[in-house]
């Protein structure tokens, strides 16, 4: 019984000790606790959890969240409805389909009536051919592309499959003379059908844009 009482007083002599020491040098104990978050973050990276390097750069590959205008809040709503999905989720795609138009010279609502005829805006579908995504894009044909979102497996996130997709219709619009008709014609795969394809894409973007300017348009149709 004498030795267990002496080793609490030793335990606690020690424990003060400590405490004295910590206040007389706080410089060593932050010290030593950088060491451990710093050991601790090699053993993340050691299991295979991304470094915070890493992360950033990833992070900076993606688009910025991009605000809604009244027009396309609109347009969001209305694909809501004849779509079937959520207007929030679809409104930053519409936004930031319309700044790609922009930036590659596509005509307005053209991005975002291909998403419509290509998937119905359901980002995790797959056709028979492999192609996936909101604008069906063909991972293995176009891997090269998706490099700078973290590869290939990334065209489950649909504002990557967007911007991925924008940059095909781009180029393919570009290697047709800039005609969109034939650009369209081109990223759909030519073919016979691919001239309903056209047409539905073109009827698709004339509904789009006169919802963007505020004319009632059925859902339906």
């Amino acid at each position: 019984m004498r030795s267990v009482v002496r080793l609490v007083q030793v335990i606690g002599v020690l424990a003060l000790a400590g405490l004295l020491y910590a206040w007389r040098h706080p410089d060593s104990l932050n010290r030593w606790s950088a060491r451990s978050n710093a050991a601790g973050a090699t053993a993340q990276e050691a299991q295979g959890k991304p470094a915070t390097g890493d992360t950033a750069a990833v992070a900076a590959a993606m688009p910025a969240p991009r605000s809604v205008t009244g027009a396309q809040a609109a347009v969001a709503r209305w694909i809501g409805v004849r779509y079937g999905v959520a207007p929030d989720a679809i409104a930053p795609l519409v936004a930031e389909a319309d700044i790609l138009g922009r930036k590659y010279g596509l005509s307005p609502n053209l991005l975002i009536a291909v998403m419509a005829i290509e998937s119905n805006f359901h980002p995790y579908i797959e056709s028979q051919a492999g192609a996936q995504g909101l604008m069906q894009v063909m991972p293995q044909v176009h891997s090269g592309r998706y490099e700078k979102f973290g590869g290939k497996s990334a065209f489950v996130d649909p504002m990557v499959s967007l911007r991925v997709g924008a940059e095909i219709l781009r180029d393919c619009v570009r290697l047709r003379g800039g005609s969109e008709a034939e650009g369209l014609r081109f990223y759909f795969g030519g073919g016979p059908s691919s001239a309903t394809y056209i047409e539905k894409v073109r009827a698709e973007q004339q509904r789009l844009n006169a919802v963007a300017r505020g004319a009632h348009v059925p859902t339906t149709g």
